[in-house]
């Protein structure tokens, strides 16, 4: 409690003294209305964050998802297959891929060693969990997702 407010508090404890009002009891009543207020929008904005986080989640997906399928595009052969050593793009890449399907049990990832500090990763993505999250969030995607999950069902 800030001093401006110790002071405020002791002034209604004089005045109540004083002339035998209730105004500590009225101020109280009005600081715990604010509060249940503050709380309130407080849960909102939780919610909200919650909801954001969710949809920016599935727009991760949705990207991983779309540059997944420009590899397929591009090398038909080998397009789950990512070597960091070749290019910084193929790193970055790949940590995407990991950071964003990976972690979140939508895809797993096998490491082959190649030689002395050369790595090989094979993505293997969980088609059903990735397919079943954007179908959950289906108004809120691209159309070229909606028409690939519509292909893929």
């Amino acid at each position: 409690m800030s001093i401006w407010m110790r002071l405020w508090f002791a002034l209604l404890i004089i005045a109540d003294r004083l002339l035998g009002t209730h105004l500590v009891e009225r101020e109280m009543n009005r600081l715990q209305r604010r509060i249940g207020y503050l709380e309130e929008r407080a849960d909102a904005l939780r919610r909200q964050m919650r909801e954001l986080d969710q949809l920016l989640h599935v727009v991760q997906v949705e990207m991983c998802v779309l540059c997944l399928r420009q590899r397929q595009l591009l090398r038909p052969d080998d397009w789950l297959r990512f070597t960091p050593s070749e290019s910084a793009e193929e790193e970055k890449l790949l940590d995407v891929m990991i950071e964003r399907l990976v972690k979140h049990g939508l895809s797993t990832v096998r490491v082959e060693t190649m030689g002395e500090n050369v790595y090989v990763y094979y993505l293997h993505p969980d088609w059903d969990a990735i397919v079943a999250l954007l179908s959950a969030w289906r108004d809120k995607l691209d159309p070229v997702t909606i028409q690939w999950l519509d292909e893929v069902r």
